[in-house]
């Protein structure tokens, strides 16, 4: 969390003057333009850090982090009890976000001198802002915690990910802490006296950390902001990770989401937000209604069409495979005498996930978005929709019947020929094999009975390189 009130210079001394406005006179959402975090910005004296606006031990801008980490262990009990009680503040200030509340796992970061988050949804909190003599007051550790999960919800360390590299973690950081915490403000949470604000460098409220931070620095060189090694909010945010965090696998401490488990979260309460809008007191920040819009927004591809017209093309290929069948018996039967109905073929679509190391987490994020998507459609009974993972080898078809059943495994190299082929090879055969993929991989050289759809995420190039003789579509990758 930015800002605070304890450091006498205040933001103007890190990162400009606040007259000189955003994006060159524009809001919040306008493009690069105005002055840069350079113009003014020295990194000396009293300046505020970087989710550290109640921090007990940063008095400078790039701190080390503030005291020595011990270790991230499990809470203790007392600990764990402070902590359920900060939460339940922060669920009863915001009750659309209990699911996430509930569903980031704490641990003990003994040293850390603030809360921070990682990409799989740990909650890293310093035990001595929780009990003992410099525990914070429970509304405002409440607070804080709203801040940090609200950086998982916005999926800042994936969309950090993408920004221009290099790319300055600290100017990054304030941008993203600046787009929670108008919302928060205006949801009447006690954030801390002199928190990070679009208004601190001159932006309207209700922007997006993007335009911020190219706003805050100069994507070309990123190097406008001394000491990109502070902690600030950990790798959730899409800062340096803390000292000592936890990898994807550590079970012994606390297990993490995976983005799939992460993303249904973030839906759940996309939906609460939704719901809670129009009902007087409570009711969510336009910010917030703007961000549940866009993780609720259809996607990318009209998959009802796209599958009507493939299913009305396999029908077509198999009406001779059309017979009679006494499994569902004609409506139009006599009395006592049972007579057969016209059955023709199920429709078989099996999905095959790019888990390659080039597919990024905002990659798979799409296409998680559009298994959803396929899922939802008509015409093809859930059960019939197979799931299959795939970098240079596949695993075997998965039926699903949600987003939450869907396992990904790979990490490896690309090639989705492998995983096209896993697809065919399957029984009952399927009548549609869709890919979704980065692009950066070899594809069959003739098609299969299946028709092909190759879902192309993010690179425009690689589009041009699917088969002529398959279906292409382009899913640009979004921010959450």
């Amino acid at each position: 969390m930015g800002g605070g009130a304890r450091h006498g210079g205040g933001l103007a001394q890190c990162v400009g003057s606040a007259d000189r406005g955003c994006g060159g006179g524009r809001t919040g959402r306008g493009g690069r333009g105005g002055a840069h975090a350079g113009e003014g910005a020295t990194g000396e004296g009293d300046c505020p850090g970087v989710c550290t606006s109640v921090r007990a031990d940063v008095d400078r801008c790039g701190s080390d982090g503030g005291g020595s980490m011990s270790g991230v262990r499990v809470l203790a009990p007392d600990e764990l009890r402070a902590f359920r009680l900060a939460r339940l503040v922060s669920a009863e200030q915001m009750p659309y976000f209990m699911r996430a509340l509930f569903a980031a796992q704490p641990v003990a970061a003994p040293g850390l001198g603030t809360f921070a988050v990682d990409a799989q949804w740990r909650l890293y909190l310093d035990p001595a802002l929780l009990v003992g003599a410099g525990a914070w007051p429970v509304p405002v550790a409440g607070a804080v915690l709203l801040h940090e999960v609200g950086h998982l919800l916005r999926a800042h360390g994936v969309r950090g990910q993408s920004l221009p590299k290099p790319v300055h973690h600290v100017a990054w950081n304030y941008a993203a802490d600046a787009e929670i915490n108008d919302d928060l403000l205006a949801a009447g949470v006690g954030l801390p006296d002199g928190v990070i604000t679009p208004q601190s460098f001159g932006c309207e409220d209700g922007g997006i950390a993007e335009d911020y931070y190219t706003h805050l620095i100069d994507p070309a060189t990123g190097q406008q902001f001394p000491d990109d090694d502070d902690v600030g909010c950990g790798s959730g945010a899409g800062c340096a990770p803390v000292p000592g965090e936890l990898g994807a696998a550590a079970g012994e401490v606390a297990d993490g989401l995976d983005g799939a488990e992460a993303d249904l979260v973030r839906r759940h309460v996309a939906r609460a937000v939704q719901a809670a809008q129009g009902k007087g007191r409570g009711m969510p920040p336009q910010g917030l209604a703007r961000w549940a819009g866009e993780v609720l927004a259809p996607p990318t591809v009209p998959w009802d069409r796209v599958l009507r017209a493939v299913i009305r093309r396999a029908l077509a290929d198999q009406s001779g495979r059309t017979n009679y069948s006494y499994a569902r018996p004609s409506r139009r039967s006599l009395p006592g005498i049972v007579a057969p109905a016209m059955r023709g073929p199920s429709i078989t679509v099996s999905i095959v996930i790019d888990t390659s190391g080039s597919m990024s987490a905002a990659d798979l994020s799409a296409a998680m978005g559009e298994v959803a998507g396929v899922l939802r459609a008509g015409g093809v009974a859930r059960e019939r929709v197979r799931i299959l993972s795939c970098d240079a080898k596949s695993t075997s078809a998965q039926v699903v019947w949600s987003v939450a059943d869907v396992q990904l495994v790979g990490g490896g190299g690309t090639d989705m020929r492998v995983g096209i082929d896993a697809a065919n090879a399957a029984r009952p055969a399927p009548h549609v094999v869709i890919v979704l993929t980065d692009g950066d991989t070899p594809w069959p050289d003739r098609p299969s009975r299946a028709h092909l759809v190759c879902a192309v995420i993010g690179n425009d190039g690689a589009l041009a390189r699917t088969p002529e003789w398959a279906s292409s579509v382009q899913i640009p990758v979004g921010a959450l």
